[in-house]
């Protein structure tokens, strides 16, 4: 039995937890009233995205002062089960992942392992490149994105595929930097894996371990790490097909640094928090924490541009946005986007204020979902936001002065040709695509009307005027919607005086990738290509980008300025002549063997390159079900109708990181001009009827 004085010790005990308990349930309710607005907001916003048809779930969480204030899931995480999402549901988070390498590497700047401005192939021997500039590119470079280097050198999979950092190392021994390291800003994914491979050779350890010991634990980021096909977890959201609704695998990317984790938005909200001064663990010392935030500028003049440059930040997509500066707020973003998902974090450090999203779908405009949250998260403080961009008349055009003309020519953006053609008669500027048929124009794709120096499309509220810069020339877009920053999109190409040809006739043909792995998540555009030239520009061709003819056997990066760009280069294969850009091997179409009535059978042969059967006239075709692990895709006008790994039944759960479906077979009707598409290992046979 317990004495008098030690039961009132308990019984006084009890009271302060229950007046703690009251406090802190009073505490909450007071922070959700004080937080209703934002809370609302947030609510309209996710399900008008998942009731819009744009995704089938979706996670939200807010943070204020350091604390997470505010998460919660929207929409379905997997049908079949119906299973909700919840606030520690995880979804693929792209991009976003990119802080995660920035991190990493400033973890070893304060471990006094690297410097900043050292050079990255100082720390990998395998790194080597034909342009001897690779061994200027810098750390800083690799995440101000002004490293000079291609493009992408990866893929999205349903497997797990450790072979990737050789896949980028083997490509890059035998390219060409895009331009001098340091010189501009151009978003660059293969920096990001070049930073995890540094990561892992200075550090003794895996990325994605070096991180778990240093940055998640210590954050509490208990639903972060690999990509959801690779980690296997219960709570996923899954991806279903916004027209069909079929369930898709689950996606593998194993470019950690550029683009593969998953995570919850909580969990984001926790990491990016760790930058404000309110936080309680603090992974970065203050200088490293200092270049985390900050600018980032490269050799690209500024003074040529009317407003802050996008990307010049340390990772980021932005370090400022004009609107919120003028009130004397620093707004950070960063986007997140893969084959199946989209993330975007929106950061205001000096008031510890996070916004982040994820969905398992697909949007065209990730700012536009956060910015009224982030908004209203700040009017919930009596902090002052941007107004509302004002309604505008249409801009009353003016006469283009003479000195402007001469930047007439032709301009790409990477997705085709276009001529700058001022009309001086109308005051105007229009940019008319190039079509590659005898040299003929279409008609314009957009018509812009000079006004105090700019060129402004009133259909859009976008506004534009002519950089040089460097030796080249540039359109440039002013306030680009939502980010308020200024970017280079379009390049000019200048006409040769002396065009070279290559040994092959490129233009108008069509071609087939031939070494794209099995597992690899369907690309229309990358697995059938289209080369294009130009009889207004010879020397040139379009093969996913424009390029500039050296030889009869290879045309060099000719947009400099533009993402995601690869040389090309002539081969002969098997009596063939084939294309090979970046990583990738494409044969000509018109060489695809015919798919006949009656049986068919497609066998890889022992170099294991893919294969493909032209179906030249409409038939009802039965695959029988493909051999382990082997892939089928049926393309018709551009689009997959039917694909082995993501067709007809639901796919299995991941086993062993395996997302792709042993796939029973199918039946289906192949429209003419259709290309079924077969990988799988050497000696795989693929069988089928047609009738």
């Amino acid at each position: 039995m317990l004495k008098r004085p030690a039961v009132f010790l308990i019984a006084l005990f009890i009271c302060a937890a229950m007046v703690d308990l009251c406090e802190a349930k009073s505490r909450r309710a007071r922070d959700i009233d004080f937080y209703k607005a934002a809370i609302e907001t947030a609510r309209e916003t996710m399900w008008k995205t998942v009731a819009g048809g744009f995704c089938s779930g979706a996670t939200v969480a807010v943070a204020d002062e350091g604390e997470i204030v505010y998460a919660e899931g929207f929409g379905v995480a997997d049908r079949a089960r119906n299973r909700p999402v919840d606030t520690n549901t995880r979804f693929n988070v792209g991009s976003t992942s990119k802080m995660f390498a920035a991190v990493a590497i400033l973890l070893l700047v304060d471990d006094k392992k690297i410097a900043l401005d050292e050079s990255v192939a100082k720390y990998i021997p395998e790194f080597k490149m034909k342009d001897p500039r690779y061994k200027d590119i810098t750390f800083r470079m690799l995440f101000n994105h002004s490293s000079g280097l291609p493009g992408s050198t990866f893929y999205f999979g349903y497997e797990t595929d450790d072979k990737l950092h050789k896949y980028l190392l083997d490509t890059l021994a035998g390219a060409y930097l895009k331009h001098a390291p340091g010189a501009m800003p151009i978003y660059c994914n293969d920096g990001f894996t070049l930073a995890e491979i540094a990561v892992e050779k200075v550090s003794g350890e895996k990325f994605v371990d070096f991180l778990a010991k240093r940055v998640f634990k210590p954050l509490g980021m208990k639903n972060t790490g690999v990509s959801v096909g690779e980690a296997n977890v219960k709570n996923t959201a899954e991806h279903y097909d916004i027209s069909s609704g079929k369930k898709h695998p689950r996606e593998v990317v194993m470019v950690y640094g550029a683009g593969g984790f998953s995570s919850t938005a909580s969990d984001m909200c926790r990491f990016v928090n760790s930058f404000s001064p309110y936080s309680r663990v603090k992974i970065l010392s203050k200088p490293s924490t200092r270049e985390l935030l900050g600018a980032q500028p490269t050799m690209f003049p500024v003074d040529k541009l009317r407003g802050p440059m996008l990307a010049s930040a340390f990772g980021w997509d932005y370090c400022s946005h004009r609107q919120y500066e003028v009130l004397g707020l620093q707004v950070l973003a960063k986007s997140g986007g893969t084959s199946c998902y989209n993330t975007y974090i929106q950061t205001v450090p000096q008031y510890g204020v996070t916004v982040v999203y994820s969905l398992s779908g697909l949007v065209p405009n990730l700012e536009a979902l956060s910015r009224p949250i982030l908004d209203a998260v700040l009017r919930c403080k009596k902090i002052a936001v941007p107004e509302p961009e004002p309604v505008l008349k249409p801009v009353e055009a003016q006469p283009v002065p003479d000195e402007l003309l001469v930047n007439e020519g032709f301009y790409t953006n990477g997705n085709g040709m276009i001529k700058v053609r001022f009309d001086k008669e109308n005051k105007k500027c229009d940019l008319v695509p190039l079509a590659a048929e005898k040299g003929r124009e279409a008609s314009p794709l957009l018509s812009l009307v000079y006004n105090s120096g700019y060129f402004v499309c009133n259909e859009n509220n976008t506004s534009h005027y002519f950089v040089s810069a460097g030796g080249e020339n540039f359109i440039a877009q002013h306030k680009i919607p939502r980010s308020g920053v200024d970017g280079l999109r379009y390049q000019k190409i200048r006409a040769l005086e002396r065009p070279k040809k290559l040994a092959a006739e490129l233009g108008g043909k069509k071609w087939l990738v031939r070494n794209m792995a099995r597992h690899v998540v369907t690309d229309c555009d990358m697995n059938i290509a289209d080369s294009t030239t130009y009889p207004q520009l010879p020397g040139y061709v379009d093969f996913q980008g424009i390029k500039k003819i050296e030889s009869p056997m290879y045309a060099s990066i000719a947009a400099t300025a533009i993402r995601d760009q690869a040389a090309l280069e002539l081969i002969g294969v098997k009596d063939e002549t084939w294309v090979k850009t970046g990583a990738l091997l494409y044969s000509p179409a018109d060489k695809a063997r015919k798919l006949i009535g009656g049986v068919n059978r497609v066998v890889i042969k022992s170099e294991g390159f893919n294969e493909w059967l032209k179906a030249e006239k409409g038939a009802i075709v039965k695959f029988e079900k493909p051999p382990a692990g082997a892939r089928i895709i049926v393309y018709a006008e551009s689009r997959v109708i039917y694909d082995s790994a993501a067709g007809g039944e639901e796919p299995p759960a991941n086993v062993s990181g395996r997302g792709a479906r042993e796939g029973a077979g199918a039946s289906l009707y192949v429209p003419g001009g259709s290309f079924i598409f077969f990988a799988g290992n050497a000696g795989d046979m693929f069988k089928m009827a047609a009738e």
